[in-house]
């Protein structure tokens, strides 16, 4: 073999080892956008699941509240995998009531907490209950 076929067949080499180094470093900066898109995806999966979830609680506690006009906390409320939710509904003046709900969700990692919150006023005319959001000045 001559030295021309050889220093051909090396530069081949060469450039098919670079050509592969470059590919590598594409496909690994590819996957680690793809992974943090994910967990970017997976956080604001979570907020809204919270959010969510802390609204349900308000609702919850309105649905209770048509029920029995008592004040009461709840923290054992499991609506959703992964999740906990802590209701307290305090009584204010007349028949109106103060209503908090803290939603967790995540709670294996990366916990996400949010809370909502209402003032509702009970009436009850002639049989006919009602549950009605007042509104904040």
């Amino acid at each position: 073999m001559t030295a021309k076929c050889i220093s051909r067949r090396g530069m081949a080499l060469l450039m098919a080892l670079v050509a592969m180094a470059v590919i590598s470093v594409v496909l690994a900066v590819m996957t680690s956008q793809i992974v943090t898109q994910r967990q970017m995806a997976r956080q604001r999966q979570r907020q809204l699941q919270a959010d969510w979830l802390a609204r349900a609680g308000v609702e919850f506690a309105a649905a209770k509240l048509l029920e029995s006009p008592t004040p009461f906390m709840d923290d054992k409320q499991e609506l959703a995998p992964d999740s906990k939710l802590r209701i307290v509904v305090e009584k204010g003046e007349a028949d109106s009531f103060q209503v908090t709900a803290e939603a967790q969700v995540g709670l294996q990692d990366r916990t996400v907490m949010r809370s909502a919150s209402s003032r509702f006023r009970r009436s009850d005319q002639g049989g006919v209950v009602r549950v009605q959001a007042v509104e904040k000045k």
